[in-house]
């Protein structure tokens, strides 16, 4: 029997790293041989997932999302053509710990990293979207390559939605003489952990807007200010659309590097499980061993496990799922769709959500050893 581990981060509680530790002590105890990779879907953990591909690890100081200046960890290619930088890394929503901020959260650390790492200089330039504490459409990351969003009056607005609320006009002579001294030749990836758009139902205000803090009616300002902004970048870009898969990722930064820099939008899932060779290593009969923090509808939309799944199906080989918990008509839909032999639920242990969080680690153990069936690797 073989097993191959490929899971994404826990957010906010488990790395990539810290799961495959656990996961490889709960294999060696039971000798099954096993092998693992790290993936990632654009979020959380992207530049761990590249530094373990061989990228070399760099640092940078840039603003985070309440503009308070820190370090930031970006990835060139092993043969120095691609370079990445990951917004969850630069001002993602872990740097509040809890304190949420949605109309004074920015992107503009995005805009400062991108004009640091001299674009111009690699032949790609990878921007691993999601993890982020804002939603303010990607304004940050013109502002932070000092590119003016201007009021009525004609005065810079602030940063984050609430500047973005006041957005009336956008300085596009500044805008297209940046994009050329930046990018030059290069070519822009956006790697995106969701497929949803800017705006709409299944827009970045509605379906993303709660977990950066906002109630109800402020979704609904937000997908205002949003709709404003689409139209303000229109008169920049007139091919732009409202339902573009992935613009709406990262509250909206997606869109932004897309309308103003030409990005290609791209599933952040699918170029991690190509690059990391899954579909080498993964053959008929073995057991893959996958998982994410919350198995959920967005699951469906973009994130690292669904072309797991997908890959396993095709391979003939198990799956044993681990999360922190579950949504249930989503894991019965995976059930049934994909050759899932177990699933281990941090959610089970019974403990509340601050234990699970702070001792996610010991929790993964012990619910690995207490649900262990020979079924799961026979």
């Amino acid at each position: 029997m073989s097993v191959l581990i490929a899971v994404d981060k826990f957010k906010g509680s488990l790395s990539q790293s810290e799961i495959i530790e656990v996961v490889s002590n709960f294999l060696s105890r039971h000798q099954i041989v096993h092998s693992s990779v790290h993936i990632a879907d654009g979020g959380d953990g992207s530049i761990d997932a590249f530094t373990q591909l061989g990228w070399q690890r760099k640092t940078m100081t840039v603003s985070g999302p309440l503009n308070n200046e820190h370090k930031a960890d970006y990835a060139v290619s092993p043969d120095g053509n691609r370079v990445a930088v990951e917004v969850a890394e630069i001002c993602g929503i872990k740097y509040l710990q809890g304190n949420l901020k949605p109309y004074l959260a920015s992107s503009r650390g995005v805009g400062e990293a991108l004009s640091q790492i001299l674009p111009s200089y690699f032949q790609e330039i990878l921007i691993c979207v999601g993890g982020s504490a804002s939603i303010d459409g990607g304004m940050g990351i013109l502002q932070g390559m000092r590119i003016s969003v201007l009021d009525r009056n004609g005065k810079s607005v602030q940063p984050g939605l609430a500047g973005l609320e006041k957005a009336f006009e956008i300085d596009f002579k500044t805008l297209i003489s940046k994009r050329e001294e930046l990018f030059g030749d290069s070519s822009l990836k956006v790697l995106s952990d969701t497929s949803f758009p800017l705006l709409g139902i299944h827009g970045a205000a509605r379906s993303f807007g709660r977990q950066k803090g906002l109630t109800r009616f402020g979704q609904i300002r937000a997908e205002l200010a949003l709709r404003r902004w689409f139209r303000i970048s229109k008169e920049f870009n007139p091919q732009i659309e409202k339902k573009k898969t992935g613009t709406g990722s990262a509250g909206g930064i997606g869109f932004a590097m897309n309308t103003f820099f030409g990005a290609n939008i791209e599933s952040g899932s699918d170029f991690f499980v190509a690059e990391s060779r899954v579909g080498k290593l993964l053959t008929e009969k073995m057991t893959l061993i996958t998982g994410e923090g919350r198995i959920d509808s967005t699951t469906l939309s973009g994130k690292t496990l669904l072309p797991l799944l997908k890959l396993a199906r095709e391979r003939n080989s198990r799956v044993l799922l681990l999360c922190g918990s579950a949504d249930a008509t989503t894991l019965r839909y995976l059930r049934k769709e994909f050759p899932i032999v177990g699933v281990v639920k941090l959610s089970n242990s019974g403990e509340g959500i601050e234990v699970l969080m702070n001792r996610a680690r010991e929790i993964l153990a012990e619910q690995l050893d207490s649900s262990y069936q020979e079924g799961w690797f026979a």
